[in-house]
């Protein structure tokens, strides 16, 4: 099968519904210098009003065909129509028809929704869940979450919540249903891998605050940061490992792991940037007419450690702001597999009657000029990672059995094959798989059913964290050339 049909079928299987914030994954917001972002204070701007129309002005004479379209919808359609409905599917059909995937147009609720994603924060239960064939499974519970304290556990399928059914329901109603305002409470009815009867659970509803910043010291003076995202609060979490670290003594180097990382805003970057990019430009914002709307500037002194920036095909937007600019400045080594090439900058348009639209503004540069757009960033030193390793955490195709066909098939068979159990990668589930996943069950504690199911998927997941780690070929190769003088002195910089 080809790397790219795996990758997109792997993705595709899980949609998640962030309960905390998604690491949102999706979508970019506005740039963080706000130098044109719009104002929520002001009077909103109407998408469509309708009145009579004016043949003398030119602007309606332009949209008249839209104007034409709605009066005949509403004044001659046989069926009942929502004119609300109609007038938001046309705005809606104008934004698809621009053909520019980052813009977006959000009701209300989507409106929110996206907010909270780009605040850091909502209130709810602390679990980030997934539907699988019509299931909604608990992917990851939060630390210290009231989901975590109640005993919910990756694996567990939410059957109901306050009584309402979810399966077959679809995520976002049991986002609704998860969430709610801090100190109340939901009760929810669970099943768990292995269990014979659903659980009753209750469990309480908080203000949940993401972390999208890891940190920690793989050797002595040897710093490891990861960042999964850039949302309101990236920056000052960032800021406070960084202080624990330098303080700590960071003396042999770091690694910032920007892996995987879909971006999100600019302006955590940026402060990011201000800490690690040496004196002088970080990156320039450019509007549609090639006028500089923006340039930020680092005050930093250069660190006495070398610095690797860690990146693949999933480092996007803000991501590539801040290895681009520390590569162009010849501050750190990249080390992975060329970026995703997304260096559009989005801002929020408020509408009428809440709704709002999301535009693309201007673009951003590197110091050295290099349009990311399309092109993405080329690393210092290319080393590959399997594919597995980078989407295992992504697979969960609910169950699996001996004459099964497909991707997920695959899929499961590279997993086994990862942890050196005798397969081979065919997508078709023979008798080798069978034994191997018995093998692998067998290793667990678990039932020797043979059959991939929630809790044979729990128990897998858990094995090839260990073995992400182990066999992670971009932070080893990163870890070694650390180790070697004058690693920065080949990094090319701006030339």
């Amino acid at each position: 099968m080809e790397k790219t049909n795996r990758k997109t079928i792997f993705i595709g299987l899980v949609i998640f519904a962030i309960l905390l914030v998604g690491t949102n994954l999706a979508n970019y917001y506005f740039f963080g210098g706000h130098s044109e972002q719009a104002k929520t204070n002001e009077e909103p701007t109407t998408v469509i009003k309708y009145e009579p129309r004016n043949n003398n002005d030119s602007k309606q004479n332009d949209a008249a065909l839209l104007w034409d379209a709605i009066e005949s919808v509403t004044r001659s359609y046989y069926y009942p129509i929502d004119t609300e409905e109609l007038i938001e599917g046309a705005v809606r059909g104008m934004i698809e028809n621009v053909g520019d995937p980052h813009m977006r147009f959000y009701d209300p609720d989507q409106l929110e929704e996206f907010l909270s994603d780009t605040r850091g924060s909502y209130a709810g239960i602390g679990v980030r869940v997934i539907e699988t064939n019509g299931y909604i499974v608990v992917f990851e519970t939060f630390s210290d979450s009231p989901a975590e304290k109640s005993g919910l556990r990756p694996g567990d399928r939410i059957l109901e919540a306050d009584g309402h059914e979810l399966t077959g329901k679809g995520l976002n109603r049991a986002v609704e249903l998860l969430r709610g305002p801090p100190d109340t409470k939901v009760d929810v009815l669970i099943k768990r891998p292995g269990a014979d009867e659903p659980i009753d659970v209750i469990v309480g509803r908080a203000q949940i605050q993401v972390s999208t910043v890891h940190g920690e010291m793989l050797d002595d003076g040897l710093g490891y940061i990861e960042i999964s995202s850039f949302d309101s609060n990236t920056a000052d979490e960032f800021n406070n490992v960084f202080r624990e670290m330098e303080q700590s003594g960071i003396f042999s180097g770091l690694i910032l792991d920007l892996r995987n990382n879909p971006g999100g805003l600019v302006e955590p970057a940026v402060k990011i940037g201000e800490k690690l990019v040496p004196e002088g430009e970080i990156v320039r914002l450019v509007g549609r007419n090639d006028e500089v709307k923006r340039i930020y500037q680092s005050t930093a002194a250069a660190r006495p450690y070398p610095i690797v920036v860690l990146i693949n095909e999933d480092s996007a937007s803000a991501s590539e702001l801040l290895a681009g600019a520390l590569q162009d400045r010849g501050a750190a080594a990249l080390v992975g597999q060329k970026t995703y090439g997304k260096a559009s900058v989005q801002q929020l348009e408020y509408l009428d009657g809440g709704n709002a639209i999301l535009l693309t503004v201007a673009k951003y540069f590197t110091p050295s000029g290099h349009d990311i757009d399309k092109y993405g960033i080329e690393p210092d030193f290319e080393v590959d990672m399997p594919e597995v390793l980078r989407y295992y955490r992504y697979f969960h195709p609910g169950s699996l059995e001996e004459g099964d066909y497909g991707p997920d098939v695959e899929m499961l068979q590279l997993m086994l094959e990862q942890l050196g159990l005798r397969v081979e990668a065919t997508g078709f589930f023979d008798r080798q798989t069978f034994l191997a996943l018995r093998n692998f069950q067998d290793r667990g504690g678990l039932e020797l059913s043979g059959k991939f199911d929630d809790k044979t998927w729990v128990e897998l997941r858990d094995a090839l964290d260990i073995a992400a780690r182990e066999n992670d070929e971009q932070l080893n190769f990163a870890i070694e050339a650390i180790k070697k003088p004058g690693l920065l002195n080949i990094t090319g910089g701006l030339d």
